[in-house]
Formats: structure tokens, sequence, C-alpha cells
């Protein structure tokens, strides 16, 4: 049985798609007949099975969801700390309707009565607004939904800018600077 063969001319070779390879200059004087019948070992290595389970890739939406807050208990606090990326666009210090409800569901362990303090932080980029009133403005807007939905607390607010870093930042590395942009809310217990 004859298997028909596609040939073309490529930078002085003679390409046939079952494999195999003359010089162009025999091409000009070779015909269909004239070539070798390509070998079943040489047609199998020449068919690529496209394998769609291989091809398909699972998306983990659990690996992607980025928590808005992280609870450390350290020397008898609690550290609820915020990230300001996830709360907050940049040099801005205004939150979103939906972030507040976020913060009102981590404020049920806090004591009745407790003294919290509200702590802004910045990165060290410099932007639009001033780093140690942006952190300031963040803690405050922060410390208004802990008010308005305990009133009951005693909040102090301060921004400290990018003067006390939760990591060294690495200019290779962006996430440096996403995790000293955060909102810490500390109470004893």
């Amino acid at each position: 049985m004859k298997t028909r063969q596609l040939r073309f001319l490529a930078s002085g070779v003679l390409v046939v798609l079952a494999g195999c390879c003359l010089p162009a200059a025999g091409a000009a004087e070779s015909t269909a007949q004239d070539l070798p019948e390509p070998s079943s070992e040489l047609l199998s290595k020449s068919v690529i099975v496209w394998d769609p389970a291989k091809s398909v890739i699972n998306w983990d939406i659990s690996k992607s969801v980025q928590s808005v807050e992280q609870v450390e208990e350290e020397d008898g606090e609690t550290i609820i700390t915020l990230a300001t990326d996830i709360l907050f666009t940049p040099d801005s210090s205004k939150l979103p309707g939906s972030a507040a409800a976020k913060i009102e569901s981590l404020l049920s362990k806090i004591p009745k009565g407790a003294e919290v303090q509200v702590n802004g932080h910045t990165d060290s980029i410099r932007g639009a607004k001033d780093n140690k009133k942006l952190s300031t403005d963040r803690a405050q807007a922060v410390a208004a939904v802990l008010k308005k939905v305990r009133p009951d607390l005693k909040t102090k607010v301060k921004g400290f800018a990018d003067t006390e870093p939760a990591v060294r930042e690495d200019p290779k590395d962006l996430s440096t600077y996403a995790a000293n942009r955060r909102v810490e809310i500390i109470y004893a217990g």
C-alpha cells in the first residue's frame, strides 16, 4: 500500500512529512516513487496523540484567595493584621462597604470594654499621599468601624508609615512591600 507524502523545499533540504529527508540537489531529480517507504516505527514517532486529560489545568480557587486578616497571639496580646492591599486602593484610606462587614466579623472575640490599639503601616514607596498621613488615615478608617460596631471599645489610633516594617523589602519580590502595607488591631487577651 502506497502512502501519500507531502514535500516542500526549505533551507536547501527536501522535507517529507513522513520523516524522510533528501538533499535539495537530489530533490529536483527525485520523484515520489524514488523516495523510500517510511517504516512503521518512523510513522509512529511522527504522530502526536493529544490527551485532553493532560491538557486541562484544574484551577484551585483556595490557593488564589487571600485572606483579609491574619490573627496572632503574642505575649498576652492578640494582633489582627489586616492586609491593606485588599481593603484599600493605592493611596486611599476609604474603606469599601464590603470591608466594614469583614472587620465587624473580627470583633466578636475582643473583650467588652477592652483597650484597642489600631496601627497603620505603609511600605517605603512614596506615593501621591504622604505615607505618615496615609497610614494614620487608614488606621482611623478601621477604628471608625470599630467604634460604630463596638462603642464599648476604647480605641487609640497611630500611623507608623514605613518605620516598623513587618518584613525586609526586596525590590525583586513585590510581596515584601505588600506585607508591610497593613493595619493592625491589637488588644489584650
